[in-house]
């Protein structure tokens, strides 16, 4: 049918069959027949035939609205797919947060490229909060970041990754270093180094300390030293007072490079919420598949042991196409 209603867009573009059948490179026969067959299937009469134009009838000009809609919606239809197939030697985007593209994804992006060597990948950074709009804006194709706000997006896919333990961080002669254990209370007394945080963290914390201050609408909280990096909070903390917060896995490495150490605080909201993310409505082509096997290798290489390296690409195990 789908022809048929091309057919009949023609005749209503054209108002006549000669145009019409020449603008289609058919002839007129075949679209006089095309059209007779369309309207016994639909029991209506869609064109008054006369001897100058012909227009539609009213059965036509609601039949010929909604087949506007259909043949759209088909040929974005045919455009994805296309768009999908050439994803082998085409571009895949991938939306991360600064701790991801820093900890891991190096290393997952290395092995889709191994395995897709003309396919072109465009890491592109964003702060967590904005990866859902980026991805419903079709600006990247998958996105890798927090997990916990994503309830009001039924349009995204959310496989998530395991939770992983944060820590907080001081210099080595930091007033907390040699306490048995610290309180909420203790760590509210010190400026805090780090990315922005969640509310299922900001919810947990003092909304205006010397460690930051939650943001009026969104739950957010902004630490008052705002450093989207685990080297950047390392040479902050090494040189102040003020405390950090990072993921563990990074810590064996930063202890050594900024000679820091984890404070005995222990909350259990302190960990990590990461998710794999992407459009419902997008075909997952083999590359897209790839790439989130291989994401969930490299995550759980750099992130599973904390005595890994974070500054160094963790060995994944390679797996062929």
């Amino acid at each position: 049918m789908l022809r048929r209603l091309e057919l009949a867009l023609a005749l209503d573009a054209h108002r006549s069959f000669h145009r019409a059948a020449r603008a289609m490179g058919i002839s007129q026969p075949s679209l006089t027949r095309a059209l007779q067959v369309l309207e016994t299937e639909l029991g209506v009469r869609l064109f008054e035939r006369g001897n100058a134009d012909c227009e539609p009838t009213d059965f036509g000009r609601a039949v010929l609205a909604r087949a506007r809609r259909i043949v759209s919606e088909v040929a974005e239809a045919k455009r994805r797919i296309a768009s999908l197939q050439g994803l082998e030697t085409g571009e895949l985007r991938i939306g991360a947060g600064s701790f991801v593209t820093q900890i891991w994804l190096g290393a997952a992006v290395g092995e889709v490229s191994a395995a897709y060597p003309q396919l072109r990948i465009r890491n592109v950074e964003y702060l967590y909060h904005q990866l859902p709009d980026a991805l419903l804006a079709a600006e990247i194709d998958v996105a890798i970041g927090e997990a916990s706000d994503l309830a009001s997006y039924p349009d995204i896919v959310v496989s998530r990754l395991p939770r992983r333990p944060g820590v907080m961080i001081c210099r080595a002669d930091h007033p907390l270093a040699g306490l048995e254990k610290v309180a909420i209370d203790d760590l509210a007394k010190f400026p805090l180094a780090g990315p922005q945080l969640p509310p299922r963290i900001a919810m947990h914390l003092p909304p205006a300390s010397a460690l930051g201050v939650m943001t009026d609408r969104s739950g957010y909280f902004v630490p008052a030293i705002l450093t989207a990096t685990w080297m950047g909070i390392g040479d902050v903390v090494r040189e102040s007072h003020a405390l950090g917060i990072i993921p563990r896995a990074t810590l064996p490495d930063l202890s050594q490079r900024c000679e820091v150490v984890a404070l005995p605080f222990a909350a259990p909201w302190l960990q990590t919420q990461q998710a794999l993310m992407w459009r419902r409505d997008r075909m997952m082509h083999p590359a897209l598949k790839h790439f989130r096997a291989t994401a969930r290798r490299a995550e759980a290489a750099a992130m599973g042991n904390c005595g890994n390296a974070p500054g160094r690409a963790p060995v994944i195990a390679k797996t062929r196409r």
